[in-house]
C-alpha cells in the first residue's frame, strides 16, 4: 500500500489514546458528548443539512486512523453524508430522563478508530422541546473543539434559517493541526507543561476524586442532573443558544 499526500503522522496525545483504545480495558472512556435542550421547534432536515457543512469544513473531525508496517497514520475521510440519528421521545412518562438514557447508550457505544469518530442525534420530547446530542471522540477533538463544532452547526442553521449566507469557515486543516502540534511538543513549553503535571498529578496508588456509580436514592449515573439557572447576560455573552429558538439548559 502506498500512502498518499493526505496521510499524516499521530501526534504524543494521539498516539497515546490509540495505544490506550487498543488494549480494549478503556471501554468508551475516551469518546466526548455534550447534549444540549433546546426549547422551541427546529427543523430536523435543516439541521442535519448544517451537520453536513460543518463537518465537512472541520477536517480534523474528519480523521480515520490505520496501522501500516507496524506504524498507525491518520488521514481525512470524506463523509458526503452525516447521519443525524432521530428519536420520538414525546410518549414517554419522563422523556428528559430517557433523552439522558439515551445519550448515555451512545456515548458508551464504541466507534471504530477507522472512523467515523464522531455521531449527532436528535431526541424529542415535546412538540416544542428538543435534546441535541454530540459525541466525539478525543482522539480528534477535544472539549473545547466539540464546543466548537457545535457552535458552527448553529451558526450555519441560523444562517440557513434566515436565508443567509453563514459567516466563513473558520476551522484549520488536519495538516496544520498536526504542524501546531509537532512544533508545540518539541518547544520548551511542552516540557514545562510536562514537568508541571509530573508533579501534580497523583500517583496510580493515590486515591483520586471520581463520580460516585450512584447516588443515595438509587438513580445511577445516566440520571438528569438538576437544571442550572444561567444568567441570561452570560447566556448572551457565550452565544451558547444553537437554534433559533433558544436553548435552556446545555449540560
Amino acid at each position: 500500500m502506498e500512502l498518499d499526500d493526505r496521510v499524516l503522522p499521530l501526534t504524543r496525545g494521539q498516539l497515546d489514546i490509540w495505544i490506550a483504545q487498543k488494549t480494549g480495558s478503556f471501554g468508551a472512556k475516551w469518546q466526548l458528548g455534550e447534549l444540549i435542550r433546546i426549547q422551541g421547534a427546529i427543523e430536523p432536515g435543516l439541521l442535519q443539512l448544517s451537520i453536513v457543512q460543518a463537518v465537512r469544513e472541520a477536517e480534523p473531525l474528519r480523521a480515520g486512523f490505520f496501522e501500516l508496517d507496524g506504524k498507525v497514520f491518520q488521514q481525512p475521510v470524506d463523509y458526503p453524508d452525516v447521519e443525524l440519528a432521530r428519536y420520538d421521545l414525546t410518549g414517554s412518562q419522563d422523556p428528559a430522563r430517557d433523552a439522558y438514557r439515551l445519550a448515555s447508550s451512545i456515548q458508551r457505544t464504541l466507534m471504530p478508530l477507522g472512523g467515523p469518530l464522531f455521531k449527532f442525534a436528535l431526541m424529542q420530547t415535546r412538540v416544542d422541546e428538543f435534546y441535541w446530542f454530540v459525541c466525539c471522540h478525543h482522539i480528534v477533538v477535544d472539549g473545547i473543539g466539540i464546543t466548537l463544532v457545535c457552535h458552527r452547526i448553529a451558526e450555519i442553521y441560523n444562517a440557513i434559517a434566515s436565508g443567509a449566507s453563514p459567516s466563513p469557515a473558520f476551522f484549520g486543516s488536519l495538516n496544520d493541526l498536526i504542524d501546531w502540534e509537532l512544533e508545540y511538543e518539541s518547544s520548551p513549553d511542552y516540557l514545562n507543561d510536562r514537568a508541571y503535571w509530573i508533579r501534580n498529578i497523583p500517583p496510580e496508588s493515590e486515591a483520586r476524586y471520581q463520580l460516585p456509580a450512584a447516588a443515595e436514592d438509587g438513580s445511577g449515573p445516566d440520571e438528569p442532573s438538576e437544571p442550572v439557572q444561567l444568567d441570561p447576560s452570560a447566556v448572551l455573552a457565550s452565544k451558547c443558544c444553537p437554534m433559533p429558538a433558544g436553548c435552556g439548559d446545555p449540560r
